[in-house]
């Protein structure tokens, strides 16, 4: 009886050895899952809080013809050290460019850094006037975080994808001024909705 009870407690002795390796292996398991869920909670903290600049193209409304390059910041931080660069480049010696051009003015605007570039903060300039032929211009904006992650994103913007906009008028009149008496309607609708909200 006495080798009975040996056995079994042996037995036990193996059971409790390899419930306690088990545990080991979940609580290890269990530390690996933790640091990771932290170190994505972390990562998806920082993508949520960082700075987001952008660069567009967009119509300039009331000016026909016009188009701007806008800069804006999307993010929920400041960026700090902001270079902006264009492809094209532009030439070594910017007075070759006439005061017509608006490149020159551009190339100017980001020939320096910009230390601060607040949430919601946008540049715009006209980067094409009236008729004037606009090329693919491809927008290259650098900047830091507020915790020191450098960030590079590249814009290829297109002209066509603003030039080759439609739109629709009401159909119903061909008279320049009931139109324009259609589109102060609509103005002042959207004026009402604005207040409302």
């Amino acid at each position: 009886m006495t080798d009975f009870w040996i056995a079994v407690t042996a037995i036990a002795g193996v059971v409790t050895a390899v419930g306690t390796a088990v545990m080991a292996v979940a609580i290890i398991y269990t530390a690996v899952v933790a640091v990771r869920t932290f170190e994505a909670s972390k990562s998806d903290s920082r993508a949520k809080a960082r700075p987001v600049i952008i660069a567009e193209l967009k119509r300039e409304l009331l000016s026909h013809g016009t188009i701007m390059l806008v800069l804006r910041n999307l993010g929920a931080s400041v960026a700090s050290n902001v270079r902006v660069t264009f492809d094209p480049k532009p030439p070594e010696d910017l007075s070759q460019l006439g005061s017509a051009d608006m490149f020159k003015w551009i190339y100017e605007r980001y020939a320096r850094p910009i230390t601060t570039w607040a949430p919601g903060w946008s540049l715009s300039n006209v980067i094409r006037a009236g008729q004037d032929e606009l090329l693919p211009v491809n927008v290259t904006i650098s900047y830091q975080g507020p915790d020191g992650t450098s960030y590079s994103d590249s814009y290829s913007l297109h002209p066509d994808h603003i030039l080759k906009d439609t739109m629709s008028t009401p159909s119903k009149t061909d008279d320049p001024i009931k139109l324009e008496q259609h589109k102060l309607a609509a103005l002042q609708a959207l004026v009402r909705t604005i207040r409302s909200d």
